[in-house]
């Protein structure tokens, strides 16, 4: 019988002690902390785009809704993409207003649950504490509260020590004082968090030839696509023989990631004058691992619209990837690649068992990971469907749209403010669900579910 109001019980042992038992709660779909997380950043978004539809958030014509609200979604979703230039048509207020979502979207999709249900007064439960060690992998749930703090501590670090590299960088290209403290600023916080933002411009092309600037992006854009948990474990416990399986698996997919691509990228436009070409052959290689490294980020320091056709099809698919799981990254996930790949290892193997660096993975893990694999497939092959519908750019350009938003990356092919309303619409809509279907999949998985009455009869499918 359910328990409807509060009782207190009494019993003497050796003295009096009082136990309050409280109700239980309903369950709620996609657990306690899914709908507080998409309620917080609803609010969030109801705030910001009247503040960048005000007059002081603008210089020259005043935006449309429809630009206010996108770029709203696309700052607080870290995304990048944009349908008006943001150092243009944007005053000082009205960027502020957009890197202060950055921050708070991606420092927000860092903490997770901790920060906002802080936010909306409530404590966290058994259950939300659990739902936090699974969402960003903190290493015990007792360490789940005390880890929101390192993660603060750790975005901070990065963002200071890359504003002061910036800054340098910045004013050794001959940018004037005052502009670059601001540029440093901007770009060292939406770099970490991923974001792809840029007040310069012309994105990062005006230094495709100056490692001071694209060094110290590279550095932030990795720092913050790998998360803390990776990052922290990888530098206290240098030897691979300690560290958990979750780091190396992670450290290592984005070594072959970052690698691999910046390798592909380099053979692809090494002779094209209008991308890496545009240098000499001697800032090639470093502009190669700065397009590689932006794989979730969406700075560029070449023109995305000019790219081979081949390497536009490379980043779409690259674009989905991902970063490790608890970083503002969105995409399916490093960890979710790696798994993944080590599953194929097995099966074309033969082997019941998948294993990685010697540890066996529980089939658990390979089920979710094959999900999230499917559903992202999935929202993708439909959102691309309906852009090439709905538009008509090339459908390789569609293609690297849909990537884009899906991924929350903000890699363009220049097409994103001649999409239409429709279309438009359709890339919010798929940036919110690229941003939260990981954590939403997560509490989905994370449900308490009835144990099955008896056993289902096994039987076999034909493969191949």
């Amino acid at each position: 019988m359910r328990v409807t109001a509060r009782r207190t019980v009494r019993r003497r042992l050796m003295g009096s002690r009082t136990i309050s038992i409280e109700p239980p709660s309903r369950s709620r779909p996609f657990g306690s902390g899914g709908i507080r997380i998409l309620i917080g950043f609803g609010l969030i978004l109801a705030i910001a785009t009247p503040l960048l539809h005000l007059p002081v958030s603008y210089s020259g014509e005043a935006p449309t809704v429809m630009e206010a609200l996108f770029t709203a979604i696309s700052a607080i979703c870290v995304t990048g993409l944009v349908v008006v230039d943001t150092q243009t048509h944007w005053s000082h207020f009205g960027e502020a207003v957009i890197l202060g979502l950055i921050q708070v979207g991606g420092l927000g999709y860092m903490a997770g649950m901790g920060i906002v249900l802080w936010a909306l007064g409530r404590n966290l439960g058994l259950r939300d504490r659990n739902l936090m060690r699974l969402y960003y992998g903190a290493p015990s749930m007792r360490e789940s509260i005390s880890f929101v703090r390192t993660i603060v501590i750790y975005t901070l670090t990065f963002e200071i020590l890359g504003t002061l590299a910036l800054f340098g960088g910045f004013v050794s290209a001959g940018v004037p004082v005052a502009r670059s403290v601001w540029w440093a600023v901007f770009h060292a916080i939406s770099a970490f968090n991923v974001a792809g933002f840029n007040v310069t411009g012309e994105d990062m092309r005006p230094f495709a030839d100056d490692p001071a600037v694209l060094l110290p992006m590279i550095v932030l854009c990795i720092g913050g696509s790998l998360g803390a948990v990776p990052v922290i474990l990888g530098a206290l416990r240098l030897d691979p023989r300690r560290m958990s399986l979750d780091a190396k698996m992670v450290l290592s997919a984005a070594v072959v990631v970052i690698g691999g691509s910046a390798v592909f990228i380099g053979i692809a436009e090494w002779a094209n004058t209008d991308t890496l070409a545009t240098v000499g052959e001697s800032d090639r290689p470093v502009l190669a691992l700065f397009q590689a490294s932006m794989w979730v980020s969406g700075f560029s320091a070449v023109d995305s619209g000019l790219l081979h056709e081949h390497t536009k099809l490379f980043e779409s698919v690259l674009m989905l990837v991902g970063g490790a799981a608890g970083s503002p990254a969105g995409g399916l996930k490093l960890g979710t690649l790696a798994v993944l790949v080590a599953g194929t290892v097995a099966a074309l193997r033969g082997r019941e068992d998948v294993i990685a660096f010697g540890r066996r993975l529980p089939q658990t893990v390979i089920r979710q990971a094959v999900g999230i694999a499917f559903a992202f497939a999935a929202v993708h092959f439909v959102v691309a469907m309906v852009l090439l519908r709905t538009t008509s750019h090339p459908f390789i350009d569609v293609l690297y749209e849909t990537s884009s938003a899906v991924g929350t990356v903000g890699w363009s092919a220049g097409i994103t403010p001649a999409l239409g309303t429709t279309a438009t619409i359709v890339v919010m809509i798929t940036i919110l669900v690229g941003r939260f279907l990981p954590l939403l999949l997560v509490l989905q998985i994370a449900r308490s579910r009835k144990a099955p009455v008896g056993v289902q009869a096994t039987d076999n499918v034909r493969l191949g």
